[in-house]
């Protein structure tokens, strides 16, 4: 009876054979890994680009009118608002117009206004500056006042804005960041640039956004321009 067996040369054939398998194989799963991480990696710098600048739009859009600023410094540009936290309108009545009379409309009335500052008629950022007398603090739940000087301007409809932080979105080029008041809010940001356009009498206020988010050698790049819907 013949006992039947590998010879050297059989063995070395078959592990040269299946390591080339395996290395074979492993390729292929690298290979689809790799493309899975990408895919991953890509996806979420798209959704952080467009939650940022969704989160931007909507901050824009509902701003004091009037309110916003570009400003540029070593390694940063910023763009920066009034946030509307209410909104209504206004009347004037007594002794050269002095005495001031306001409702908040669409959301109820706080039960304090104790913080807050309202303003009329902005024309630039610099009117809200405390001491500008476009601007006057608020408190208690009192919706009557006086004013200490009649007001050097109107809103033609008479709203007025209620109002209290600033917001700052700033494009932080050494840390390829954008921050919101500090706090970052994205990354990979390679590029970008905020502008402001004054409105017209054909249009309210635009604030151009040009960002763009880079990694892995992928670059997307998003222009965006947003329209201030209130008006002085």
């Amino acid at each position: 009876m013949k006992v039947r067996g590998f010879t050297l040369v059989e063995m070395v054939l078959t592990m040269v054979v299946g390591a080339i398998l395996v290395l074979g194989i492993a390729g292929f799963v690298e290979l689809g890994s790799k493309g899975y991480s990408d895919t991953v990696a890509r996806q979420r710098l798209q959704t952080q680009a467009k939650f940022v600048l969704e989160k931007m739009t909507r901050e824009i859009r509902h701003a004091v009118p009037n309110s916003f600023a570009v400003s540029s410094s070593a390694g940063q540009q910023c763009l920066s608002f009034y946030p509307i936290v209410y909104s209504g309108f206004y009347a004037l009545s007594g002794s050269e117009n002095k005495t001031m009379s306001f409702i908040v409309g669409n959301t109820p009335a706080p039960s304090s206004f104790d913080g807050l500052r309202m303003i009329i008629n902005p024309s630039r950022q610099m009117d809200f500056a405390v001491g500008q007398n476009t601007n006057f603090p608020l408190s208690g739940s009192n919706t009557t006042f006086t004013l200490s000087s009649p007001l050097p301007s109107q809103s033609v409809a008479q709203r007025q804005f209620i109002y209290k932080d600033l917001v700052s979105y700033c494009l932080d080029f050494s840390a390829q960041s954008v921050t919101r008041n500090g706090i970052q809010v994205a990354d990979s940001v390679n590029t970008g640039e905020f502008s402001y356009a004054q409105p017209t009498l054909q249009r309210g206020g635009v604030v151009h956004l040009a960002l763009t988010f880079a990694q892995n050698g992928e670059s997307s790049h998003f222009d965006i321009d947003v329209q201030v819907l209130n008006v002085p």
